[in-house]
């Protein structure tokens, strides 16, 4: 940025919030009809946002376009046909002693909305938020991550081309985390924040000065419980993908597979046939691309080498390489991991997947509970009955059964987190309720010249009313 963080932030919110009036002042149902000029300059142009994506992370073009682009364009779509429905004024029916109320609810924008986003999916995270809060009625002011700031600029260039006719309606701010915290303490009406867990217990300190509302997408160390009897073919080509894609480098991403003892060898043949059609490398032809952060190596590096000096063993990879001027980390498969490792108590964020040895059920699901995080988790059974049960024990946001990392291509799913991996929701109907503010309106039905209730107080006004209650509470 050529001018000071603070001055850049606070004109870029007033910018947004001279365009969101008119914007806010349209009823839903015409801003989603307008949205849909959003979604047809994303179909129109998404040759070029894969490559910038590309460009920017390393990541296999099939993943740009089914993590990013399909994501973004299939939220778009949902909203657009289900935001009217949502965010209309409901009428509530009002209990016996308020019949002659009548009661609404209303859904109103915030305002400017602030979304900070991080790298490791530069277009859609920051997308998925942008939008929700658009269809709601609010302008907003984005600051990407540094390290892919032109993937970040394509969700402003986008919204600019669907809606010409509201200019201004998505800012976008540039620069490192003195760019962000300008932006938490700007006065932005509601913040969202995506990235780490330590960064978002700064940002929502930041935001208590204000008392600004935030969605929080934070850390995790997700879970894959694969049970006895599990489809294993079906669950280690699952396990893996939802290891290795995007490198590892997802927030809800298998961090560490709990495997019953009895199918554990069996299983761990199964992934390790699967890991070894891998294709990893720079070409147009691989599955795992390079690290997008060069310095996550050395976290991974470190939690690897921690594991093999408590026990475990590494039945594939475990080295980094250079080639090109990038970064590359080996899949790697660690044998015999155990739940006092570092690899399953914090988030790797690479193409690590251990496999954790557990007698049965039970000790999976302890495990499971036993860390701090609670974004996603995954279950592999052949019995629904068995995956719904499991679920329900499980403290997550998001919990699927028998696949890996779908919630996040599922836009009538709300998604989001428990625990440490943060709170608020994005997606599903609740990624809009989330955006908005329920403003409660009474009216008075009956007019009366006073209310019973109103001065002045009297006994027989009191005994009047107890036998109001007596008569309809009792």
């Amino acid at each position: 940025m050529t001018e000071q963080p603070e001055r850049a932030v606070h004109a870029a919110v007033e910018r947004a919030h001279a365009a969101q009036r008119a914007w806010g002042a349209l009823p839903v149902k015409e801003r989603a009809r307008q949205m849909r000029g959003v979604r047809r300059a994303l179909v129109r142009r998404m040759d070029e946002l894969v490559e910038t994506i590309r460009a920017e992370t390393g990541k296999p073009a099939l993943e740009a376009l089914a993590h990013e682009v399909m994501v973004v364009a299939g939220l778009l779509r949902s909203y657009e046909r289900r935001a009217a429905r949502v965010l209309r004024p409901r009428r509530v029916r009002m209990g016996p002693l308020m019949l002659t109320r009548r009661g609404t609810k209303l859904y109103e924008p915030f305002g400017v909305v602030g979304v900070i986003s991080p790298w490791n999916y530069p277009f859609s995270l920051p997308a998925v938020p942008v939008l929700s809060a658009l269809f709601a009625g609010n302008a907003v002011v984005l600051k990407p991550s540094e390290l892919t700031p032109r993937s970040g600029d394509w969700v402003a260039a986008l919204v600019r081309d669907g809606l010409p006719e509201h200019p201004g309606l998505v800012q976008v701010v540039h620069g490192t985390g003195d760019v962000g915290a300008a932006l938490v303490r700007s006065g932005v009406d509601k913040l969202v924040f995506i990235g780490s867990t330590e960064t978002g217990k700064k940002v929502l300190a930041g935001a208590a000065e204000r008392l600004t509302p935030v969605v929080m997408e934070l850390g995790a160390n997700d879970v894959a419980i694969v049970c006895e009897d599990a489809d294993l073919e079906r669950a280690a080509a699952g396990v893996v993908w939802g290891a290795m894609a995007n490198s590892g480098q997802v927030c809800m991403s298998v961090e560490r597979a709990l495997v019953p003892e009895r199918i554990y060898d069996r299983f761990a043949a199964a992934v390790a046939a699967e890991m070894g059609r891998l294709r990893a490398g720079p070409g147009d032809d691989a599955d795992v691309g390079r690290l997008i952060f060069p310095r996550q190596r050395e976290i991974i590096q470190r939690t690897v080498d921690d594991a093999v000096a408590h026990g475990a063993r590494i039945a594939a990879g475990g080295r980094s390489r250079e080639e090109g001027g990038a970064v590359f980390y080996e899949p790697t498969l660690i044998l015999e991991a155990t739940g006092e490792m570092e690899l399953n108590r914090c988030e790797t964020f690479g193409p690590v997947l251990p496999l954790v040895r557990v007698r049965d059920e039970e000790e999976a699901i302890r495990l499971a509970n036993a860390g701090p995080f609670g974004l996603n988790a995954s279950v592999w059974t052949r019995s629904r009955a068995r995956g719904m049960r499991i679920a329900r024990r499980l403290p997550a946001g998001m919990v699927m059964v028998n696949d890996a990392l779908v919630n996040f291509g599922i836009p009538e799913l709300p998604y989001g987190g428990v625990r440490q991996s943060g709170f608020g929701r994005m997606m599903g109907d609740e990624g809009l309720l989330e955006f908005s503010q329920i403003k409660s309106v009474a009216e008075t039905r009956v007019r009366m010249r006073r209310e019973l209730t109103w001065f002045p107080y009297t006994p027989r006004t009191y005994q009047l009313l107890r036998r109001v209650v007596r008569t309809l509470l009792g």
